[in-house]
């Protein structure tokens, strides 16, 4: 896990299309910003 979450230890890890978010901080941040839209689509 650790490996596709490229070394990253916090938990949730969150991931959409393989593709490593981060955590729910990171998910926040991309909602705020306006991308995670286009990261779902």
């Amino acid at each position: 896990m650790m490996e596709r979450a490229n070394g990253k230890r916090t938990v949730p890890q969150i991931f959409i299309d393989d593709k490593s978010i981060g955590g729910c901080d990171e998910l926040y941040e991309l909602e705020k910003e306006d991308k995670l839209d286009l990261l779902l689509n």
